[in-house]
């Protein structure tokens, strides 16, 4: 049963499908990416002949994502392709702050704030190798294709992230009031930083054919990278992870499909009437000899 169930299923990847015909294929997609992921940033610095920090810190919720892509079938059911994929989204981020007090050590005083405006953008390049699955039955009468088909997809990403961070904070005796034990939340300096950032993408792309030409989708991405971003010069490495789970449908448009055309139904065949023969040649009749 084991054998009978691998040679079906190796029957199935390598069937020539209906749709596995096409030679290019595009969608459009809008979504979600459904997974969140929390930035945090710290940074030291030295105030009143001690040590100080502050801890920033930004999730990055679930928000709307924009995805196009190509792809082209080079053998039988596969398929290499290309995406890009628009993360775009700007929130508060919170801030808290440790800072030596100036007349006591070790009496550091805390103070939290939000910075409003913190923007992080990713856009995300992914190169796809997928496998195509058809239940696509072939179409009969004349009538389009119809039906459901999946591509199973992995590869390389290349992202492209921008994100806020916090550089200092505006620290000044002349703003506290005496006797220092409170401290009002100081300003803190912002920088954008835009960094390049490897990684990998794997999913589904499902897709329910009209016809031969258009179609819509249902896509499945995973995508995750991480790479250390520096803020400014000096200051600690801050580890970012960009990607995602996105889930999103929109419009697929196939073109170079072959038409499959209905052939004529068979005439049975005509009999002709025998074609007539030229009347045989019969020999001369024996003449009797004549006497002298």
């Amino acid at each position: 049963m084991l054998r009978s169930a691998v040679f079906s299923v190796l029957g199935l990847l390598c069937a020539d499908s209906v749709l596995a015909q096409e030679r290019f294929r595009i969608s459009a997609n809008a979504g979600q990416q459904t997974s969140t992921a929390t930035l945090t940033q710290q940074q030291t610095f030295d105030r009143y002949f001690e040590q100080g920090s502050f801890t920033f810190e930004r999730t990055i919720p679930k928000a709307i994502i924009y995805d196009l892509g190509a792809s082209v079938r080079i053998w039988r059911g596969l398929h290499v392709g290309a995406a890009a994929s628009l993360f775009d989204n700007t929130g508060p981020g919170t801030v808290t702050a440790r800072v030596p007090h100036p007349l006591q050590f070790n009496k550091p005083r805390t103070s939290s704030g939000d910075i409003t405006n913190t923007m992080r953008r990713e856009l995300g390049q992914h190169l796809m190798f997928g496998w195509n699955i058809s239940t696509v039955a072939t179409p009969r009468f004349g009538r389009a294709p119809r039906g459901l088909d999946f591509t199973l997809f992995a590869g390389p990403s290349i992202f492209v992230a921008e994100q806020l961070f916090v550089t200092s904070l505006t620290l000044s005796l002349e703003n506290e009031v005496f006797p220092f034990d409170e401290l009002a939340f100081p300003a803190a300096q912002t920088t954008s930083v835009r960094d390049t950032v490897l990684g990998y993408n794997a999913g589904v792309d499902m897709t329910w054919r009209f016809n031969n030409k258009v179609g819509v989708g249902v896509l499945l991405r995973y995508s995750n990278g991480t790479k250390a971003f520096a803020p400014a010069a000096g200051s600690q490495p801050v580890d970012v992870t960009v990607g995602g789970l996105h889930a999103g449908g929109g419009l697929r448009l196939m073109f170079g499909t072959p038409r499959r055309t209905v052939p004529p139904p068979k005439q049975p065949p005509v009999k002709q009437p025998p074609a007539k023969q030229p009347p045989a040649k019969q020999p001369p009749a024996k003449q009797p000899p004549t006497g002298k």
